[in-house]
């Protein structure tokens, strides 16, 4: 099967943006939600863990300052089938988590260590870019169901 450098390039682009989960765990992450005595493996990283807090602010440190991340919306996102396997295809729940905040917090993305004052402390792989002057922070989940 040849693949050409342009689908090898931007399938490469699209996994980095991606944050691959597993029951408990973080793939690109160093701490987990689980560990937080308010939630357990079973019900971590999912949608329905992040919607009462759309609107909350969420904190990350960006050298020694901290930047407030409010969370603007949560959107399902549908992954394109590729025809790239002919075997069984993991049922999973994909959506995106998207930020905002005043001030940016780099040009390039990058895994940022979140605080929120009920979830606790976890990692999430984010893209910035900016958009009428706000400056968007995207993380994309793919949960396993």
């Amino acid at each position: 099967m040849s693949v050409s450098r342009r689908s090898f390039l931007k399938a490469g682009a699209v996994m980095s943006a991606a944050l691959v989960l597993k029951p408990g765990t973080f793939v690109f992450g160093r701490n987990s939600l689980s560990d937080h005595k308010s939630h357990n493996a079973d019900h971590s990283y999912r949608r329905e863990m992040f919607e009462p807090y759309i609107g909350d602010v969420f904190r990350v440190r960006v050298g020694k300052q901290m930047v407030e991340l409010k969370l603007v919306a949560l959107e399902s996102v549908v992954p394109a089938s590729r025809g790239i396997t002919t075997g069984r295809v993991a049922r999973t729940d994909c959506f995106s988590m998207r930020f905002q905040s005043a001030n940016p917090l780099s040009t390039t993305a990058a895994s940022r260590n979140l605080n929120h004052s009920k979830l606790g402390t976890f990692d999430l792989f984010m893209n910035e870019s900016k958009e009428s002057g706000k400056f968007l922070h995207t993380a994309i989940v793919n949960h396993v169901v």
